[in-house]
């Protein structure tokens, strides 16, 4: 199973349940929650980006909304799903404030992050990789824009500051060896691209390094990971 699949699991919707997606971006974890036949899920993200069929499935209601303040009545979901929004947000415990208050008393969150500092490729130069990586995680996309590649490992301090009681932590690294376009590693090596964009020499190296990677690919021998961190919260 991929990360998608995993938190959905952890957050054990069941048939006839209500569940939320937060963050929830196309919505690739709205349809592993689906899986599971619930009665209903709130995709809830501050942008619209759900994919179109999904927007016209009855199962779901979208949301564009502030995940500190979500559109929702007091105890009115079962279970709530939070995947790569820590990073992003301004107030994680107002966020986590107001999970707990939209879902019932005994429901599940799932608080999940990628650690961006964890990802492995499979190159032909370690020290460039380390290099490019670290431009990676430091990196914000847009002016004002929020990122930490330290996430994942800070999920606990989050946990503990919430309402929430702390019933699992959980993680791992699922492989990918593929490296094209389209794919999961390669995604991550645009985003290392557009972090050193503001640095022509290391720019040019950063192409040379990604050439490296469709020949490591094209060999057989290429791997990406990266460290995916869940917690299974409770509110009692």
């Amino acid at each position: 199973m991929g990360r998608f699949e995993n938190v959905a699991t952890l957050a054990r919707p069941f048939e006839g349940s209500v569940a939320l997606d937060l963050a929830c971006g196309s919505g690739r974890t709205t349809r592993a929650l689906l899986a599971s036949r619930p009665r209903l899920v709130h995709a809830v993200d501050v942008g619209s980006a759900l994919d179109d069929d999904l927007l016209l499935d009855e199962r779901v209601r979208a949301h564009i909304a502030d995940l500190a303040d979500l559109p929702l009545e007091d105890g009115a979901a079962d279970v709530a799903v939070s995947l790569n929004a820590v990073e992003h947000l301004a107030d994680v415990d107002a966020h986590l404030a107001e999970v707990h208050r939209v879902l019932r008393p005994g429901g599940v969150a799932v608080l999940a992050h990628s650690d961006w500092d964890t990802a492995l490729f499979t190159s032909e130069d370690d020290h460039l990789t380390r290099l490019l990586l670290d431009r990676f995680v430091a990196h914000a996309p847009a002016a004002g824009a929020r990122v930490d590649g330290f996430a994942g490992r800070k999920l606990l301090r989050h946990a503990a500051a919430s309402p929430f009681r702390l019933e699992s932590v959980h993680s791992w690294a699922d492989p990918h060896r593929r490296f094209d376009e389209g794919s999961v590693a390669w995604k991550v090596a645009t985003g290392i691209l557009a972090a050193v964009a503001d640095d022509p020499g290391l720019a040019a190296r950063a192409a040379g390094w990604i050439e490296g990677l469709r020949r490591t690919a094209r060999a057989g021998h290429f791997l990406f990971t990266v460290t995916d961190v869940a917690l299974v919260l409770r509110k009692d």
